[in-house]
């Protein structure tokens, strides 16, 4: 061990936190021969480092029992270096040892040289692979350092003496003692305004997806708080008995924590997507053990958020006498619920349903966002610990919907969480609560995305929809994702429950019916503007017959909006929203005629562009002429003017003419005209790519002249970029630019660690008159230039593309024909598969 000890000091000496006379004394001992005078016990130390849990079951026991070995192992070393006391700090002082946490150790000299006390007792903590944090140093100067640095503090207070002379670690807590009681109300207010730091930047662990289990809201920090507050107020007289569910929560964390420690080879606390399944894997949680793995670690982090703040509320206010106000005030909010001194309360009337005034106070929770009292809250679990109700009250209904109602209805929601609410009020909510979502666009677990979804729609709706709607929009954003976890499509599935809960409500048929339908179609809107093309009438008809009226059709924008608002900022966007509000345009105007508009009149769009356009006159008819019946409909006049000048004019062979045009939203339209040719759609996709230029939507049309026009709509492209992606164009269809080489080359370079394998799927009923094909993988650059070239490949016609990305997935679809104009048949469908995988797979390696 001696030779690796010496190699391991030129790399971790540096790093150690230790006095100036320690460096010193290091550098002096770099050369020295270590023998075998001390036996290191690497072997022992190291195997109780690799000790792992093997299920949730085993909490924290191989924590702590890491610790003891530890402190067995100093314990021996101690006998080499006499008169120096090994004190344990920190997380090691707390008896807790992750396997890559540090061994944070005080060593209290008392005559011995600094180097060799490092030599005698850390070497075999580093040689078994353990981060060793330490100080040597006096007491005094241990409570020196802990009245300047805060960290240096908290170590302090769970300090305890693995080794060596009681009589120097006694007089460290003496000191101690005396510095708490004149500090200890200074050090909790530090601790209180950091802690509140760290919670406005920190996620929430019981409800975000990848949670830091130490740092998180809910996390190990927030137990370790409590701790130090306890340590504190017992110093004062004032500490009462931890709560066992805290206790239990955070048993649970640290096997967790144990786990994924194992699964890297270094510190880490976020447990992130990709190590879930392997940290279940390792708690032995089987077959779908990444779901239940998350569901407990989501339990456990939601119970240590809302108890550790109710034991850090009553800790502050034993230590620095901080209570609610006494005024006096007292106003009755509703029947049974108070708000006296800013907290709300809870008068139960024996003759009354508790169930029903558990509800109210939530209600009035929501509305005003008012602290809940501690003697409400137990009365409210205990209203809540019943079976599932079979029918609801009206006056429950109705407390329930004025919950869903209020502008803090998350909060309101969490705390019913909390209680245990859902399992009486809902039972259709054991499927979702807790539940992870495997899908990188979502930040929160089901149920927290639900609450989320109910805010953002109550925001949006404002005062215009009536009562009944409110209602109704506020129960459908609850329960759009009731489904998920079923093993069915989570939208049937969640109309399904949806019409069991609204009929256990007592809500009327009309409303039961409106949720359901609501829930059943929240996809549709944004999955048929971002994947369809809206200038097909077929399209429009589609949605409005699935939605029904234009009263239901606002209640679904809204909820639609409200739902991608909720996932987060990969899922929705100002461009998305658009292409929603514009698809929802089509479909009420459809629904106030009876049927879609049909396509505008071509004489009369000739006759307005050329008044507005000289460039246009006297040709503008005869260039609509040549193009689809569906052109004039999929862009404004002004944009469809500057296009058509494009097509004026004869194009020669290996002729591009092109134009940018930027947008008021930052985005731009890159319009291309080149002669009609298989592959035309992929060449200058390719071109795009090699600019790194995000493509959101693509459209291409044939003239009867044999041009091929192409629209794109991107994101923006600093100057001079675009001069330089126009270059590239002329050179791409004149033959001066190899653009597959040159892609696969740049590919490589920003080639994914996994291969790309895409989904193809060929739709052959979602448009009348082509046939749609369905694209979906993680996004990689040149993923479209890969799909088109293959669709040229089978000479296949690009009518329309559109990109919708979210997060790192993509789902491209293109609409397409045959050579002669037709839908494609099963056999071209099967090639048309093949081909793509392959194309994908030889440039991103699928």
């Amino acid at each position: 061990g001696a030779g690796r000890v010496h190699q391991r000091l030129d790399r971790v000496v540096g790093g150690l936190v230790v006095d100036q006379h320690l460096h010193a004394g290091l550098g002096q001992q770099l050369d020295l021969v270590l023998g075998a005078a001390v036996d290191l016990g690497v072997a022992a130390l190291a195997a109780a480092r690799a000790a792992r849990p093997r299920s949730l079951a085993d909490g924290g026991a191989p924590a702590r029992e890491r610790a003891a070995a530890v402190d067995r192992a100093l314990a021996g070393l101690a006998d080499a270096a006499p008169g120096v006391a090994v004190v344990a700090v920190g997380g090691y002082g707390r008896g807790e040892l992750s396997p890559h946490s540090d061994v944070d150790l005080l060593l209290l000299l008392g005559g011995r040289s600094a180097e060799l006390v490092v030599r005698e007792l850390l070497y075999p903590l580093w040689d078994a692979g353990f981060q060793v944090g330490h100080a040597v140093c006096t007491p005094r100067e241990a409570l020196e350092r802990a009245r300047r640095d805060r960290d240096a503090a908290t170590a302090l207070l769970p300090a305890r003496l693995v080794a060596g002379p009681a009589g120097a670690f006694q007089e460290l807590l003496d000191r101690r003692r005396r510095w708490l009681d004149r500090d200890g109300r200074r050090l909790a207010r530090l601790l209180l305004a950091a802690t509140a730091e760290r919670h406005q930047q920190a996620e929430r662990a019981g409800w975000v997806l990848a949670p830091d289990l130490k740092n998180d809201v809910g996390g190990l920090r927030d137990l370790h708080l409590v701790a130090w507050l306890g340590t504190l107020a017992a110093a004062h007289g004032a500490a009462g008995p931890p709560r066992p569910e805290l206790a239990q929560a955070g048993e649970l964390l640290l096997a967790v924590r144990e786990a994924l420690h194992g699964q890297s080879r270094r510190k880490l606390d976020r447990i992130r997507m990709d190590l879930q399944p392997a940290v279940a894997a390792a708690l032995g949680l089987g077959d779908g053990g990444a779901d239940r793995l998350m569901a407990a670690v989501h339990t456990a982090a939601r119970t240590v958020e809302q108890v550790a703040a109710e034991e850090v509320e009553a800790l502050a206010g034993a230590l620095l006498e901080q209570g609610p106000r006494r005024t006096g005030s007292v106003r009755r909010l509703a029947p049974g619920v108070r708000l006296e001194d800013g907290v709300l309360i809870a008068e139960p009337d024996r003759s009354g349903d508790q169930l029903v005034l558990a509800v109210r106070v939530l209600a009035c929770r929501a509305a005003g966002g008012r602290p809940v009292a501690p003697a409400t809250r137990a009365l409210m679990a205990r209203a809540f610990r019943r079976p599932p109700v079979e029918a609801w009250s009206p006056a429950l209904r109705a407390a329930f919907l004025e919950l869903l109602g209020g502008p803090h209805v998350v909060e309101a929601c969490e705390l019913l969480d909390h209680l245990g609410g859902w399992a009486a009020l809902l039972p259709e909510w054991a499927g979702v609560r807790g539940r992870a979502q495997h899908v990188p666009w979502h930040r929160y677990t089901v149920d927290g995305h639900a609450f989320a979804t109910v805010a953002e729609a109550r925001r949006l709706a404002g005062d215009p929809l009536a009562a009944g709607d409110l209602d109704v929009l506020g129960l459908a954003a609850l329960l759009h994702d009731v489904g998920k976890g079923s093993g069915e499509d989570h939208s049937v599935a969640g109309e399904r429950l949806a019409r069991h809960a609204g009929a256990r409500m007592g809500l009327g048929a009309g409303q039961v019916d409106d949720v359901a339908a609501l829930v059943r179609h929240h996809l549709l809107l944004v999955d048929t503007a971002t994947r369809r093309d809206l200038d097909d009438p077929a399209v429009v008809a589609a949605v409005a017959a699935s939605v029904g009226d234009p009263r239901r059709l606002r209640l679904l924008y809204l909820l639609t909006v409200a739902d991608g608002l909720a996932t987060g900022p990969a899922a929705w966007s100002d461009w998305k929203n658009a292409l929603v509000a514009g698809l929802c345009a089509r479909v009420a105007a459809a629904l106030e005629r009876g049927a879609p508009p049909g396509p505008a009149d071509p004489g009369a769009l000739a006759e307005q562009l050329e008044r507005g356009h000289p460039a246009l006159a006297g040709h503008a008819g005869r260039l609509l002429a040549t193009l689809p019946a569906t052109y004039p409909a999929s862009a404004d006049p002004g944009e469809l003017a500057g296009e058509l000048e494009l097509l004026a004019g004869p194009l020669a062979a290996g002729a591009v003419r092109s134009r940018v045009d930027p947008r008021p939203d930052g985005r731009a339209r890159v319009v291309v005209c080149v002669p009609d040719r298989p592959g035309a759609l992929a060449r200058t996709a390719g071109v795009l790519a090699l600019h790194r230029v995000s493509v959101l939507r693509a459209q291409a049309w044939s003239t009867s002249d044999g041009a091929a026009l192409q629209r794109f709509l991107v994101e923006p492209l600093a100057e001079p970029g675009w001069e330089r992606l126009r270059a590239d164009l002329e050179a791409a269809w004149s033959g001066r630019l190899a653009v597959e080489a040159r892609l696969e080359r740049k590919a490589r370079d920003y080639r994914a660690p996994a291969p790309v394998v895409p989904d193809v799927r060929v739709l052959a009923d979602a448009s009348e008159a082509a046939t749609v094909v369905e694209v979906r993988a993680h996004d990689a650059l040149g993923l479209l230039y890969a799909v088109t070239a293959a669709l040229g490949d089978l000479d296949l016609d690009i009518r329309t593309a559109t990109i919708d990305t979210r997060g790192e997935r993509v789902v491209d679809a293109f609409y397409v024909t045959s050579p002669r104009g037709a839908k494609l048949t099963d056999a071209q469908a099967a090639e048309l598969t093949l081909a793509v995988r392959h194309r994908v797979a030889r440039l991103l390696g699928g």
